[in-house]
């Protein structure tokens, strides 16, 4: 899996982060499939914002709505890391309630930043690849569909049964045998 995010959104999920210190930031993005195409920033209303996020319900909706109505998908989830890195906390992966949109996490630890994708999905966390660029990557897909997978199949077949008939043509013709 991967996702991409030309560098305007990734800059504008930084600035989020970067407004929002010392607690975390958090927002949606919308797009298509892999491809981001607006990040929305959310209010983080947690009891203690310096270490955990918890998006407004309402605003939260609110996207919902906009998405729906401007034919996009909520793709992936935004928030930011102040102090740490850029992997996902034990609260993070418990309140991933969204398995199959991304997760960024902006990190800003020591000045530096860093982002980093991951999918979370029933307490298994793996990392994305995060692909920050203006123009749309070409990923080659490594997977086969189940139609070139019975092409490949039949087509093993028929090699074989055209090797086991033309190995039977060129044997040579059986030996008469007397009967006495």
């Amino acid at each position: 899996m991967h996702l991409w995010l030309k560098p305007a959104l990734a800059q504008e999920m930084v600035a989020y982060a970067r407004e929002a210190q010392p607690n975390e930031c958090c927002g949606v993005i919308l797009g298509f499939g892999e491809t981001a195409e607006q990040i929305i920033s959310i209010a983080n209303i947690a009891s203690k914002p310096m270490y955990n996020f918890q998006m407004d319900e309402k605003a939260l909706l609110k996207v919902m709505y906009l998405a729906e109505h401007s034919k996009r998908e909520i793709i992936g989830f935004y928030h930011s890391h102040p102090r740490s890195e850029p992997i996902p906390s034990p609260t993070d992966i418990r309140l991933a309630y969204y398995p199959d949109a991304a997760t960024i996490i902006v990190s800003l630890q020591n000045g530096e930043v860093r982002l980093a994708g991951w999918s979370i999905k029933q307490n298994q966390v793996a990392p994305i690849q995060l692909i920050i660029a203006d123009d749309k990557p070409v990923i080659e897909n490594t997977q086969l569909s189940i139609v070139q997978k019975r092409a490949i199949i039949a087509s093993a077949i028929i090699a074989f049964i055209f090797m086991l008939v033309l190995s039977l043509s060129l044997l040579p013709p059986a030996p008469i045998i007397p009967i006495h």
